[in-house]
């Protein structure tokens, strides 16, 4: 029992629970440690709301860049039909214009054999026309502006079976500058008459390259290329030739084609008619 006049540590008979009951509570916590919680509750919650807006952003930029490829594909969809007509197009216009200079070129040909015949007729009638006449067939077949036959070497050059269907980087290509140096050794080799395809050569005929073609004075080949060259013999010398050489080279290393034979009264069409840039015609005397 207590002594009289001590003062009671509690006052209550179930104080000693008090603690406990705090605990439970929650109201017993020390303020330091209230304080500690209620910083971590709101640094986690906005950890958390920082990661949530992070992947929203995340979806929205890739729903944004879904839409933008859907976009993108529609668009192609919808413009390859457009793109084909236009090709389709652009074809038509080519062999429409190609069929009016072919049709222009048979009318320049058809209208250049009528005064021929004019002239002939015309320069028959003296002997001083017959000698003019003759002067001018000799330099009409010198300038390729008349046709001409003989005996003649056929070359025959086309791209390797390899090459064919492949990019045109490929050494088993024929080039522009290939057919230039089997020409200039033709004409080295004594031809008096070139021809690349039917196709004339005169003093100012181009042969160049256009993409993946070969042209001549802006005509389009198409391979197999068969150079014909008048000369009696010129296969052989030809072929004995530092470009006849060079060409058996490319055959033995790339595979090319290149074939040459002789052949008899072999014909050359002329050329088309040239261009006059500076001559004029001559006034007639009043």
């Amino acid at each position: 029992m207590s002594e009289p006049g001590v003062k009671r540590r509690w006052d209550r008979p179930d104080a000693s629970m008090s603690l406990l009951a705090d605990l439970l509570s929650g109201s017993g916590l020390d303020p330091g440690y209230e304080e500690a919680a209620a910083r971590r509750a709101a640094t986690g919650g906005a950890g958390r709301s920082g990661r949530a807006g992070r992947a929203s952003r995340l979806l929205a930029a890739t729903l944004l860049l879904g839409l933008l490829g859907a976009m993108a594909v529609i668009q192609v969809r919808r413009g390859a039909p457009v793109a084909e007509r236009q090709r389709d197009a652009l074809i038509a216009q080519i062999r429409q214009r190609t069929d009016e200079t072919a049709s222009l070129q048979r009318q320049a040909e058809a209208l250049q054999r009528q005064t021929e015949s004019l002239r002939r007729s015309a320069l028959a009638s003296s002997d001083a026309g017959q000698n003019a006449r003759q002067s001018l067939d000799r330099a009409a077949g010198q300038a390729a502006a008349a046709p001409v036959t003989g005996s003649a070497a056929v070359v025959t050059v086309d791209d390797s079976h390899s090459a064919r269907g492949a990019t045109a980087q490929q050494d088993g290509h024929i080039y522009d500058q290939d057919l230039q140096r089997l020409v200039n050794g033709l004409w080295a080799a004594g031809a008096t008459a070139i021809a690349i395809n039917g196709q004339r050569m005169t003093a100012t005929t181009a042969i160049r390259s256009a993409g993946d073609a070969i042209l001549v004075d802006y005509q389009p080949l198409s391979p197999p290329y068969v150079v014909t060259a008048l000369g009696d013999g010129l296969d052989k010398t030809f072929a004995g030739s530092a470009a006849g050489r060079a060409f058996r080279t490319l055959k033995a290393t790339f595979g090319i084609r290149f074939d040459i034979r002789q052949e008899d009264d072999v014909r050359l069409p002329a050329a088309p008619a040239p261009r006059l840039r500076y001559a004029q015609p001559e006034e007639t005397p009043k």
